[in-house]
């Protein structure tokens, strides 16, 4: 009687075991993935869960990497329309006075206020930025706050940084350099009313052409940290494709080997069935001898 007890026993182990197995299986077949918890391989669960977890940290950091980068853009666009405003004062100096007008006090009043209300424009481009990148990159460093050289931008998994150098295309000295003009400026005596000064005029223009290259400049800064950001979005869009598909490797199950596995273990089932039932069967014929 001992013998057959341990025998049922271990028929019941077999079967448990098999049907632990084949509820595996059939999850690896219903899901497509042959590792759907840590018990099934801790190893590889773990890799997989970190692999996912990189693309998900890469993913918001290419988020941040594109918010940095329309900024850029936003900067760009307004630096082009400062590049016109500095071209519309240049033909404003090179055009005075009007003809056939003349030098008159209400062509100087009418040259002094566009000449100014431009500069003013370009000044409203790069206005002090509460938290926009863009307007930073531009502004006078002396109006802000807390002033900066530089700021500062996770670009990829490691917590590398890459600085967004200032760009600043105000018109102040640290700028373009544009100063504001008043009719003292474009005289001989350098008091309102005096005789027009062509050489004054001419430096006029000379020092926007300085701004105008000075500008460039500061676009080919900006367009270099543009780069950056662009390469740092391609390389980390490359790491993640990378580990999305390690762990969709990792998780994936054959199919085809799950469902030969699985007839496999209905066969084992079977036979650990027909076993037990076999030995039940053997157990109630001895009890029924030895009655």
């Amino acid at each position: 009687m001992t013998v057959i007890r341990s025998a049922i026993e271990q028929s019941l182990i077999v079967l448990n075991r098999t049907n632990d197995s084949m509820d595996a299986v059939t999850r690896r077949i219903s899901t497509g993935k042959k590792i759907n918890t840590p018990e099934d391989d801790p190893v590889l669960w773990a890799s997989a869960g970190k692999s996912r977890s990189i693309v998900e940290h890469l993913g918001a950091v290419n988020n941040s990497l594109e918010a940095v980068a329309i900024s850029i853009r936003g900067a760009d666009i307004a630096m082009e329309t400062i590049g016109k405003n500095i071209d519309q004062m240049i033909e404003y100096v090179k055009n005075f006075p009007p003809y056939p007008a003349g030098d008159t006090s209400a062509e100087r009043a009418k040259f002094l206020q566009s000449f100014n209300g431009i500069r003013q424009m370009i000044n409203d481009l790069t206005l002090p930025p509460r938290d926009d990148l863009g307007q930073y990159i531009m502004a006078d460093s002396g109006s802000l706050a807390e002033p900066v050289d530089t700021w500062s931008v996770v670009i990829d998994e490691e917590g590398r940084v890459r600085t967004i150098q200032r760009q600043e295309v105000h018109t102040g000295p640290t700028g373009l350099d544009i100063p504001e003009l008043s009719e003292g400026d474009i005289t001989t005596t350098g008091l309102p009313g005096g005789p027009l000064d062509g050489t004054k005029l001419k430096d006029i223009i000379a020092n926007l052409e300085a701004a105008q290259e000075t500008l460039g400049e500061k676009r080919s800064g900006l367009a270099s940290d543009a780069a950056g950001i662009a390469r740092a979005k391609a390389f980390n869009d490359r790491v993640a494709t990378f580990y999305t598909t390690f762990a969709e490797n990792v998780e994936q199950a054959d199919v085809d080997e799950a469902a030969a596995e699985a007839k496999s273990l209905e066969l084992k089932r079977e036979l650990a069935i027909e076993a037990l039932n076999s030995i039940t069967s053997m157990h109630s014929e001895l009890v029924g001898l030895l009655r």
